[in-house]
């Protein structure tokens, strides 16, 4: 297990100099309403609406749970078997469904727009913005 965690720290080690900054959620971590992680444009926040929502300058949506009002008092798990949990109480309204064994994982919101899982599982939002793309407010 010392070896996986070893591993996730130096791919951050990797991600944090092609990236100002580099925001993480690690395994049993919460994002509570409100509360997010960025890179550069990128902002993954847990919203007060309970949709668990990827934006890209602050107002276009690029990837949704689609969670909004089915909840209240919502947040965003990264279980510590790898599955990423929208939770109102004790009910989960939505789920990542890469549920492994447990370990150590890392969520991470990359430069290039996809929020993924690392560790011995991946999910990823697949919102890779195309870097000869110029982006725009």
């Amino acid at each position: 297990m010392a070896a996986k965690a070893i591993g996730i720290l130096a791919l951050l080690a990797t991600l944090s100099t092609q990236a100002a900054a580099v925001d993480v959620l690690f395994s049993g971590q919460t994002l509570f309403a409100g509360q997010f992680i960025e890179n550069g444009p990128y902002r993954f926040i847990m919203q007060y609406d309970c949709n668990l929502v990827l934006y890209i300058n602050g107002n276009r949506a690029l990837w949704a749970s689609g969670t909004a009002g089915k909840g209240t008092d919502c947040r965003a798990t990264l279980q510590k078997d790898a599955n990423l949990v929208v939770y109102t109480g004790s009910r989960a309204l939505w789920a990542s469904g890469t549920a492994r064994g447990q370990s150590n994982y890392v969520l991470i919101v990359q430069f290039d727009g996809n929020v993924v899982i690392y560790g011995p599982s991946i999910w990823a939002t697949n919102t890779v913005q195309s870097a000869s793309r110029k982006l725009k407010p």
